[in-house]
């Protein structure tokens, strides 16, 4: 059987990183597949199905993790679980040029405490629903013989997913919340990789770049940048070891429905993995995310570790 490269093609579709003092949270680990060149015939298409747990329960403000008796602000967070599940599809019309679509449904449970030095009434949400979409085009330039590969990204995020959910008692969570940010992202970004023609160990670079251009109901989510460095080792013709460092960086949300001192941050991660090939297009992967460095404005929920395992097939 042929090596089969482990870096898929779908967290660059995904909106990685939505980080705020609520905590809801998608994962930026990159399981990008066609940065690897297995994607690149005329034709030729890929669906992934993945699933990301993160459980954020830890308050931290700025550097450091705090209790909650550390936190005097009006509202103090107590946890939310974020279940997403994204499907996506990928399809190259040539050599150079390709497209992806991905769409998550994000499965949310937030509670906090409204008022803890008074009344302290606690407020809850739980709710599935369609996130926001993405597109993401691509342009790669012509391979080198040596296994080097380098190209450009760039698309949008639309805006389909809601904004305006409430809870039972019929108040709508914070914009931050919400599986939707109303607004329309652009993207832009870039990869190097290095695929060895034979078993060895291979790497990639990549950096991608989200900012709104058009919002809703007074909210502007923070421009973000993501950054990534991965590494595969194939340590059989079906098993594959892989490791990737991400960063994220996320400017403060804005807006009369924002809330700017209660949101963004800069994150460092480590994400150990693996992979499985099922069969010559089939493969499974899974990863372990564990944050080096947490850095967030004001008060907000960050994770202990994050989970994240699909499936995909190419066709």
């Amino acid at each position: 059987m042929k090596r089969l490269y482990p870096l898929l093609f779908a967290c660059t579709l995904l909106p990685a990183g939505a980080f705020a003092s609520c905590g809801s949270a998608y994962c930026v680990i990159n399981t990008q597949w066609d940065m690897q060149g297995l994607t690149g015939a005329a034709g030729r298409s890929a669906v992934d199905l993945r699933y990301e747990y993160i459980r954020q329960d830890r308050l931290r403000a700025g550097s450091r993790d705090i209790s909650a008796a550390e936190d005097n602000s009006d509202t103090v967070e107590l946890g939310t679980t974020n279940r997403n599940l994204v499907g996506t599809f990928d399809y190259s019309f040539d050599d150079h040029w390709g497209l992806g679509a991905a769409l998550p449904m994000v499965d949310r449970e937030h509670s906090h405490i409204v008022d803890p030095g008074g009344a302290a009434t606690v407020e809850s949400w739980d709710f599935s629903r369609l996130g926001d979409a993405r597109l993401l085009g691509r342009y790669q330039f012509d391979a080198a013989a040596s296994g080097d590969r380098y190209g450009l990204q760039f698309g949008l995020k639309l805006p389909t997913g809601s904004h305006d959910i409430a809870n039972a008692a019929g108040t709508v969570a914070e914009r931050a919340l919400q599986p939707g940010t109303g607004s329309t992202d652009v993207l832009l970004g870039g990869f190097y990789s290095y695929r060895p023609q034979y078993r060895d160990l291979g790497w990639f670079a990549q950096a991608l770049f989200q900012r709104a251009v058009a919002t809703r109901d007074r909210f502007r989510p923070g421009d973000q940048l993501t950054l990534t460095a991965g590494l595969n080792y194939p340590v059989s013709d079906a098993a594959t070891l892989l490791f990737q460092l991400n960063g994220l960086v996320k400017k403060r949300d804005t807006g009369a429905n924002a809330e700017p001192d209660l949101s963004g941050g800069r994150y460092l991660y480590a994400s150990p993995g693996a992979s499985l090939a099922l069969d010559r297009d089939t493969q499974v992967y899974g990863f372990v995310q564990l944050p080096l460095i947490g850095n967030v404005n004001g008060i907000q929920l960050v994770a202990r570790r994050s989970f994240v395992a699909g499936i995909s097939r190419r066709f």
